[in-house]
């Protein structure tokens, strides 16, 4: 559901296993006091015995039926969206990624580029060709990034669909790229300054960005007005092992590090991300 005010990258629905108290019909039976006819005995004029009914009050068992409050496990429906970020938004995650690239630097912790000099330059894991190769393709993709990030926040739009399309795919093409060279290396590179940077800018699109549809109106799933106190109350779910969050979190998770990587994904990407999560193939 796209409009000028409230654009959606992905749209989808969880199923949570609730107890809910419901009224339903219950077939009991109780005691009552009510007025019936008692056969009874008497002599008659004649001495005879001779039979007659009389009313009286008695306690009687009838079956009716009354209303009771049970529990009941259903499935509830919740409706999650993630929102497109705004220029304003985009502009805040890439300080936040930023501002830890530069954090993790000063700690000691390598970039990717300064590790593949560092292996490159002692003869290492990888060569020094594969590793200036890999080093030039990181370049490039910041490139990229740069030039796509300053179409998005263009103030004159128009014309520049057919660009940003044409980025998006050398930058899909670019990562896959960087995938398979980063395979074997894996280890080492998840412990870099980019890879701790990207998953803090992950994490703060999937908790600004993930709402809930709540009576037919779209609310931020995690409350508070700062990235900061979005955390806390993202850490608080998570200490009280709330149901919902482990419901989702895994589909948030994948859904926004599918679009961070892959900008120009389509619905029907997101579909099969989630058909693929659902039968467990990832």
């Amino acid at each position: 559901m796209y409009t000028k005010t409230n654009k959606e990258i992905y749209r989808f629905k969880v199923f949570q296993d609730i107890e809910e108290e419901k009224e339903v019909d219950v077939e009991k039976e109780i005691e009552v006091e009510k007025e019936v006819e008692v056969e009874k005995t008497r002599k008659n004029a004649e001495g005879k015995d001779e039979k007659y009914t009389e009313k009286q009050k008695k306690k009687v068992k009838e079956k009716t039926i009354v209303k009771e409050k049970r529990l009941e496990s259903v499935k509830k429906e919740h409706i999650f969206v993630i929102s497109q970020p705004t220029r304003r938004q985009m502009e805040e995650a890439d300080m936040e990624y930023s501002i830890e690239m530069s954090k993790c630097v000063k700690e000691g912790i390598l970039t990717k580029a300064m590790l593949l000099n560092k292996y490159s330059d002692t003869g290492g894991l990888m060569s020094e060709k594969d590793a200036e190769r890999l080093n030039e393709m990181y370049k490039e993709l910041a490139n990229i990034q740069t030039s796509l990030t300053q179409l998005n926040m263009s103030t004159n739009p128009s014309g520049q669909e057919v660009k940003k399309k044409d980025l998006s795919d050398q930058m899909v093409v670019l990562r896959r790229a960087i995938a398979v060279a980063e395979t074997n290396f894996s280890s080492l590179l998840n412990h870099t300054a980019d890879t701790r940077a990207q998953n803090k800018v992950i994490a703060w699109y999937l908790l600004n960005l993930t709402k809930i549809e709540k009576d037919g109106e779209l609310v931020p799933f995690f409350n508070g007005k700062s990235f900061e106190e979005k955390k806390e109350d993202f850490y608080t779910l998570e200490e009280e092992e709330d149901s919902l969050l482990a419901l989702v979190y895994e589909k948030l998770s994948a859904f926004l590090s599918f679009w961070y990587f892959s900008t120009a994904a389509s619905s029907e990407d997101f579909e099969e991300l989630e058909k693929d999560i659902e039968e467990g193939n990832i």
